[in-house]
């Protein structure tokens, strides 16, 4: 009898977890986004959106500060300027998202899809990218000092003077992404990849001539000099 009420009551506990409802963004935190364009996380206060829908929204320079944004949906959202530092990204949508000059420095966009957003000059600084998707996307003169890239999908990225310095890429797919350096009226911005880790990495149809390569572990493993 024991025996039964027991595996009755973890069939019961399996049940009632499974079908208990998935928690999802506070509604207060939603409402003060909209209206004051902030919903920043401090002390034992944190701003959860997570889930939300915010597809092409206007949130331009919204400071999102250490929220918590999983599985967030920012499709074609106007983040411009936004402070989106130390955030949870996980699994989130950004697809075609505006990200120009966002502050966007220790966040965790861990399987997030990035297809095809514009990322100029946005801040990325030790940010975790593993297994993102950055299909298209543009990166022109972005900082991804120190960012993980693990697994990420680069292919057909633009990453015009780029600064990758000491980030890992280690088997990323880089296939059609676009290193080239370029020059504007005789200024010049070189794309960096000093001293990151290419290892594993797919360069198909990748031109990395010109690109800083001080340091960088290479896709066969060798360093170059």
């Amino acid at each position: 009898m024991k025996f039964l009420a027991t595996i009755t009551l973890v069939i019961s506990f399996i049940y009632f977890s499974l079908s208990a409802p998935v928690m999802a963004a506070n509604s207060e935190d939603i409402n003060h986004l909209l209206q004051d364009n902030w919903c920043v996380s401090f002390l034992w206060k944190q701003c959860d959106l997570s889930r939300a829908d915010f597809h092409d929204t206007n949130l331009k320079n919204a400071n999102l500060s250490g929220a918590n944004l999983t599985g967030i949906n920012f499709q074609g959202a106007d983040l411009n300027g936004a402070n989106l530092s130390g955030t949870d990204l996980t699994g989130a949508n950004l697809e075609k998202a505006n990200l120009y000059r966002a502050d966007i420095n220790r966040a965790n966009l861990t399987n997030t899809n990035l297809t095809g957003t514009r990322l100029l000059e946005a801040d990325l600084t030790l940010a975790n990218l593993s297994n993102a998707n950055l299909t298209d996307a543009n990166l022109l003169e972005a900082r991804l000092w120190g960012a993980s890239l693990a697994g990420a999908n680069l292919s057909n990225a633009s990453l015009h003077g780029t600064n990758l310095e000491y980030a890992n890429l280690a088997d990323t797919n880089l296939s059609g992404a676009d290193f080239h350096s370029f020059s504007f009226r005789g200024y010049k911005q070189e794309t960096n990849l000093s001293n990151a880790n290419l290892e594993g990495a797919v360069i198909t149809n990748t031109d990395l001539s010109g690109v800083i390569l001080r340091g960088t572990i290479l896709p066969d493993g060798s360093i170059n000099d």
